[in-house]
């Protein structure tokens, strides 16, 4: 934590301060990784897009897919075909040239199949809901590229129906760390 620490100390050095002025009509593409609930192997990148509707605020949309194949043996364990899709909505307040907070939501559908030889296939649909805020920090490089890390705590609640069947599904309360990698336009 320390090294993290440091690291973003001699980060927000090195890279320019750029005041949030004139960002008014500015586009911002960007991608974020949550850096908590993953392992160092595993990259989830979120893309999104944002607008920026005066100087110091921004409102976008960030949207993930994604779709695995366990290609487990159908005659022996099965095979699991899993597919989500996510939109996260967010707004975005820029204090000064480096610190913002960020607010949004989290929409999730998705489904997963169970296949097996000489059994029907078995699919269970899953929805979540969740809210998250967080504050991070916004280290130009140049003009037009940030470094965002961010500290984000969110909650969360799903449902799930299989069979005709619904149930609640799990809920949760997290906190963690995300990085983002953003391009003003």
């Amino acid at each position: 934590m320390k090294k993290i620490i440091t690291s973003l100390m001699a980060l927000s050095l090195i890279f320019s301060a750029s005041a949030q002025d004139g960002m008014k009509g500015t586009y911002l593409l960007g991608a974020t990784q949550d850096i908590t609930s993953t392992g160092w192997s595993d990259i989830q990148i979120t893309p999104s897009v944002g607008y920026f509707v005066s100087d110091n605020i921004a409102v976008g949309l960030g949207f993930s897919l994604a779709n695995t194949n366990d290609n487990g043996d159908k005659a022996t364990v099965g095979e699991n075909k899993t597919s989500t899709i996510e939109f996260s909505p967010f707004l975005r307040y820029y204090m000064d040239d480096k610190l913002f907070l960020v607010a949004g939501i989290g929409l999730t559908n998705g489904s997963s199949t169970m296949s097996m030889d000489g059994v029907d296939d078995v699919e269970t649909k899953m929805s979540a809901f969740g809210f998250n805020v967080g504050a991070g920090l916004s280290l130009m490089w140049g003009e037009r590229v940030a470094i965002e890390p961010a500290f984000m705590i969110g909650t969360s609640s799903s449902s799930m129906e299989s069979g005709g069947t619904s149930t609640d599904g799990a809920s949760g309360l997290n906190a963690g760390f995300q990085i983002g990698l953003s391009l003003r336009m």
